[in-house]
């Protein structure tokens, strides 16, 4: 990190310049230089609605903006003095501010935000040293200390089983915290002071973060399978080269800024070697302002593979091809002196937000030109078991757009390798909620099996729905005060619906808030050790289910419908109730939009 700096002037970019392309090694790193100016962009900003310096930024699941406003510059840290600060949440449909959300006594300030796929909003406060976490239907907060002290989580991501990560930048460490048993794992660097500053996660699971300090500059990979790698940038450090924020293409090639030295870096996945900087290649852009400084920071990529950044110092923001060719595409930032630094992403609709930290302002730039894509709902991906939320009432979450009816959102043969937990279905995705994390969830003989507990167990798959249907097959060893069913719009253990047979009957349950609710229930007769399928469908209010033999045919006309209103939207998946001695076996699960 670095000092506050006084912008000494600011040249507002308005002329083309023409491209220019360099390329040649330094220190053994690939290092490329071009630039043009474009006008490719329409760029507005709005004053924070409280509170001062925003830092960084998310987007929740209907494309709201959520801010980090920690209150002060850290650089590294705040003043003890400083109060704690706050998060506020922008609507670009509605241009406005929706709610600001006062950190309580006792917490610092937050600096970074991820959500999780249950909708809790995590953050890292160094100032304090450890982990928040909001619950933004309860509005209620929780905070976890970080086991080494004065670490100071700085950056945070959450990877696909639920784990939250983040980088220990007053150390040389990056922490895991898992939300389900509230635990914390930390691994160190092999440098003492590495600084590790940002992170992400890739599309295989695998933890990328930056080593912040000029004497390490590294890339970090902590791999899915626990293993750490370091990559270098160049083979001769240099002063200034501070790797900041960092950011996964499409094509799985990790991106970064460089700080002081005005540049972004790229690693080739299929070139890098660790220990070596193979596989990099650094690109310049050049100063606008000659007497500012530069300092790069933010990053984002688009769906189009554009890398998305910002220069603090100089007060500008831009783009260059994931392809490494091409030029540079930059643009003033609105307000001049306005910083914009860490706070850079891009949402799902390729518009580029960030933060004018000195300005306090949130600032959006729409791409000219450039079709709006249509969001995928694979982008989702499965939760994982949460921790108990205060208890306050949990509203009904907010409607999130469902995929076109018909289309396949999960599925899963449990088809593979006898295992611990469900792990990846045969789909690709990833299971979630407890199938991940509690030992009663194991792959054994081609099923998915539950054994050896005695609760009640989740198991979720695909993306967030609004309209759905699930349909599976399995058996349970006893219906003894057990079940087995289907569940909807789940969104977290205590707000659900359930279409399940107990043995006796086929029954309707909702959830909400933590209180159950006994919508329908129909007669059927149900046998230990007998295969039954259950189709469990949500349209609108109407909820309806089917049970049947497996390998039968499915009763024509719904066997029990009721109506509700409840819960608007939430995962697909699975709700089984075992008692101690009591297993269930599981052969096939679909999820399918409606």
């Amino acid at each position: 990190m670095y000092k506050r700096k006084i912008l000494l002037s600011f040249v507002v970019l308005g002329t083309l310049l023409a491209s220019l392309a360099l390329a040649f090694n330094m220190f053994g790193t690939g290092i490329q230089r071009s630039f043009a100016q474009s006008l490719g962009v329409t760029v507005n900003d709005f004053w924070m609605n409280s509170g001062q310096e925003p830092w960084g930024m998310t987007f929740d699941s209907k494309g709201n903006v959520w801010v980090a406003v920690p209150g002060c510059d850290p650089s590294p840290t705040c003043s003890t003095t400083t109060p704690p600060g706050k998060i506020e949440e922008y609507n670009p449909a509605a241009s406005s501010w929706i709610v600001t959300y006062q950190l309580p006594s006792g917490y610092a300030q937050p600096l970074f935000l991820a959500f999780d796929a249950q909708g809790n909003l995590w953050f890292p406060m160094p100032m304090s040293n450890s982990i928040g976490m909001l619950n933004a239907q309860s509005k209620t907060f929780q905070q976890f200390p970080v086991p080494t002290a004065g670490a100071g989580p700085w950056d945070i991501a959450i990877d696909h089983n639920g784990k939250i990560w983040f980088t220990e930048h007053y150390t040389n460490k990056i922490g895991k915290f898992d939300p389900s048993t509230q635990t914390m794992t930390e691994i160190s660097t092999p440098a003492s002071n590495s600084q590790p500053y940002g992170i992400v996660v890739d599309a295989s699971n695998n933890i990328w973060f930056t080593e912040n300090n000029s004497s390490v500059a590294l890339i970090g990979e902590y791999t899915s399978g626990g293993t750490l790698k370091e990559y270098k940038i160049r083979n001769s450090l240099v002063s200034g080269l501070t790797p900041h924020l960092i950011t996964v293409d499409p094509g799985g090639n990790i991106w970064w800024t460089e700080g002081w030295v005005a540049m972004i870096g790229e690693l080739n996945i299929k070139q890098a070697t660790p220990g070596t900087n193979n596989g990099v290649t650094e690109y310049g852009y050049p100063a606008t302002c000659t007497t500012c400084g530069k300092h790069t920071s933010g990053i984002g990529v688009d769906s189009n593979g554009q890398i998305w950044f910002d220069d603090s110092l100089q007060g500008i923001f831009g783009s260059f091809p994931d392809t490494g060719t091409g030029s540079f595409n930059v643009y003033s930032a609105p307000t001049q002196n306005g910083h914009p630094h860490d706070g850079l992403n891009v949402d799902v609709l390729n518009r580029i937000w960030f933060t004018e930290e000195f300005a306090n302002k949130l600032a959006v730039a729409v791409q000219n030109g450039v079709p709006t894509p249509t969001p995928s709902p694979d982008v989702t991906p499965s939760p994982s078991p949460t921790m108990s939320p205060s208890p306050t009432v949990t509203p009904s979450p907010s409607p999130t757009a469902s995929p076109s009816p018909g289309t396949t959102l999960a599925q899963d043969t449990f088809k593979r390798a006898n295992q611990q937990h469900w792990g990846q279905a045969s789909d690709g995705l990833t299971w979630g909620a407890d199938a991940n994390s509690s030992s009663v969830f194991s792959i054994n003989n081609n099923t998915g099996q539950l054994s050896n507990g005695g609760s009640v167990y989740n198991a979720v798959l695909g993306p967030i729905a609004t309209d759905a249907e699930v349909v599976f097959s399995g058996s349970m060893s006893s219906f003894n005060n057990a079940n087995m069913g289907a569940v909807l719009r789940w969104t977290d253990q205590y707000n659900w619906y359930k279409a399940y047979v107990n043995g006796s009957s086929l029954v309707i349950q909702k959830k909400v808030s933590g209180t159950y609710t006994t919508l329908k229930t129909v007669p059927f007769v149900a046998t230990a050790g007998t295969s039954y399928s259950i189709d469990f469908r949500v349209v609108g209010t109407t909820l309806s289910a089917n049970a049947w033999l497996t390998g039968t045919s499915e009763p024509s006309g719904w066997m029990a419908t009721v109506t509700d209103s409840s819960l608007a939207s939430g995962y697909c998946g699975l709700r089984i109730q075992l008692q101690s001695g009591i297993s269930a076996t599981i052969t096939s699960f679909q999820a399918l939009s409606k």
